[in-house]
């Protein structure tokens, strides 16, 4: 620690101030151990630990309570624990607060629907024990409560809490104006927005656009369309993509009443500015974003627009310049599968749908309440078993996807709902479909608000969507192992356990992640399995020497 933060109180201290606490022996010894237990997760020692909520509340957070063998009861003990040493020592909000609301609050909370009311009971409470009712509360009183749950408060995702709340307090100014207090939070946009709406341009920009989209769906089957339709995602993306260079050049000092068409974005000269806006919001340099937009914009001069060679070279020569290398695993996909070198990790990770269903078992909470995590077990086996994508997982339907052959079942999707287009066919094994069986049987009739064939039930009676099953999966994930997993990195994961049992064999990998060319896996996993394979060389070597070792040997005796 630095000579500024001395004066800083750790848990050592709440550790020092625990011993003259009011509390009973029993107590003193619960959060004595919870103290010990949370700073061995952390790998530090009480002094090195600050007793401060927000750190604290940020340690919780990234910490695996499963994965370092620790129950669910026995966690939220510790937490509770380190909770009562913190505010031996310092501030600390309770997590959850008890303070009974003062009258008006009361009142107001009764008119409001259970949607709303969820969302701002907590801050009637925090208010209420402030002394500050419905008729006084002022706009630094809620940004109190804001810097309350923040920095005070040790409960986890506090940023959402207070997203929560404050969109929950804004829909209640809007619709409830004759009872609610009348005071709009303001909300800091996290990002810059800096694209127009379509209005924002001349009409017939927006009907080029439409016309280009038009292009892509080869409605028209014309002869210089391509030669089979673009899939919506991909429409979607290129008309934002659109949008957002017109906009960025009416940012430039572009007069908007001037962009009436695409042809005005693919001009040599607006055509750097674009590229120089995008630069300048990577840092001044090129990244991966600036070269998709380079390219696209390339393509749709040469194909659509039909600019004349020297153009088409002026637009290219900017293309590679800011280009980047692509292809291989980046360096963050890297590191987050580096732990699976170690084989044992490998082993509980290709457990893991075992691990969480027996979680589910010994769940005393009614199914209903537990369906969500069975059924990401179910999910997660099958990823493991079957490496698809995304949005073929979310969208998998019982009966035209799980298709029974004899005593086997086989996971199969049509080329036309596959991302490139090749088809997919795997038999799903006996782990799996075991898990599958169970979530199905026990589980899934929970989620089932609609009649609905979608393995994953969502709303309205279709799937779940492929954000919301992602997330899910994400986070059960580092909640059982402690690793930041995606639902993509399944597949990088997939070609690495491959590789390292079976180094340089691609075009296994190539078959089971559906590539549609051979040099697509290879850089991708060129490097995936290089420390098998030179342990597998070093073995070879280490052979070599051991044979020739006597004859070295019988030399130097001779000499």
């Amino acid at each position: 620690m630095t000579d500024n933060d001395q004066h800083k109180p750790t848990l050592a201290d709440a550790l020092i101030a625990l011993l003259e606490a009011p509390l009973t022996d029993i107590q003193k010894r619960d959060t004595r151990s919870a103290v010990m237990t949370f700073c061995k997760a952390l790998g530090l020692s009480p002094d090195e630990v600050p007793a401060s909520p927000i750190y604290i509340r940020r340690k919780l957070e990234g910490i695996s309570y499963v994965a370092l063998g620790y129950s669910k009861g026995r966690w939220s003990n510790v937490k509770t624990g380190v909770a009562r040493a913190v505010g031996l020592v310092g501030k600390s909000y309770p997590s959850r607060n008890t303070t009974p609301l003062l009258p008006q609050w009361a009142a107001l909370l009764t008119m409001l629907p259970a949607s709303l009311k969820r969302k701002v009971w907590a801050c009637a409470r925090y208010l209420s024990g402030l002394g500050v009712d419905a008729d006084a509360v002022s706009l630094n009183d809620l940004h109190s409560y804001r810097d309350t749950i923040l920095n005070d408060r040790m409960r986890a995702n506090a940023e959402q809490a207070w997203d929560h709340f404050l969109w929950g307090w804004n829909r209640a100014v809007d619709q409830f104006p004759d009872i609610w207090p009348q005071i709009t939070i303001p909300r800091v946009e996290k990002r810059e927005v800096y694209v127009y709406p379509f209005a924002y341009f001349p009409a017939s920009f927006e009907a080029d656009v439409n016309a280009y989209a038009d292009r892509m769906r080869n409605v028209n089957l014309d002869d210089d369309g391509p030669l089979r339709p673009s899939r919506p995602a991909t429409i979607a993306t290129r008309t934002r993509q659109l949008r957002t260079a017109a906009s960025v050049l009416a940012r430039s000092g572009v007069d908007p009443a001037t962009i009436t068409g695409i042809a005005r974005l693919v001009e040599v000269d607006n055509f750097k500015l674009i590229l120089h806006f995008h630069m300048e919001r990577a840092g001044g340099k090129t990244s991966a974003g600036v070269a998709q937009i380079a390219s696209c914009l390339r393509n749709i001069a040469r194909h659509y627009v039909k600019v004349d060679e020297e153009h088409d070279r002026k637009m290219s020569a900017l293309c590679k310049r800011v280009s980047v290398q692509t292809g291989g695993l980046t360096a963050k996909n890297r590191e987050r599968l580096r732990p699976f070198d170690d084989t044992e990790h490998v082993r509980l990770f290709l457990c893991l749908p075992d691990t969480i269903r027996q979680q589910v078992e010994r769940d005393k909470r009614a199914p209903a309440q537990k369906a969500v995590l069975a059924q990401v077990a179910a999910a997660i086996a099958l990823l493991l078993a079957t490496p698809i994508r995304n949005a073929n997982l979310c969208a998998i339907d019982i009966h035209r996807h799980l298709k029974p052959q004899r005593k086997e079942v086989h996971l199969v999707i049509s080329e036309s709902e596959t991302k490139n287009r090749n088809p997919v066919d795997f038999n799903i094994p006996p782990y799996a479909l075991e898990i599958l069986r169970w979530y199905m049987t026990e589980y899934r009739p929970y989620l089932v608000r609609e009649p609905t064939d979608a393995l994953f039930p969502g709303r309205n009676g279709k799937h779940k969507t492929a954000h919301t099953l992602g997330v899910q999966i994400k986070d059960t994930v580092f909640e059982f192992t402690g690793h930041t997993f995606n639902v993509h990195l399944f597949r990088h994961f997939a070609g690495k356990v491959f590789l390292d049992q079976q180094p340089g064999n691609y075009e296994v990998v190539r078959q089971v992640l559906g590539h549609k060319r051979l040099d697509t896996t290879t850089s991708f996993y060129s490097g995936a399995e290089a420390k098998r394979a030179s342990a597998m060389f070093n073995n070879v070597v280490d052979t070599l020497r051991a044979q020739h070792a006597p004859i070295a040997s019988k030399r130097r005796s001779d000499k």
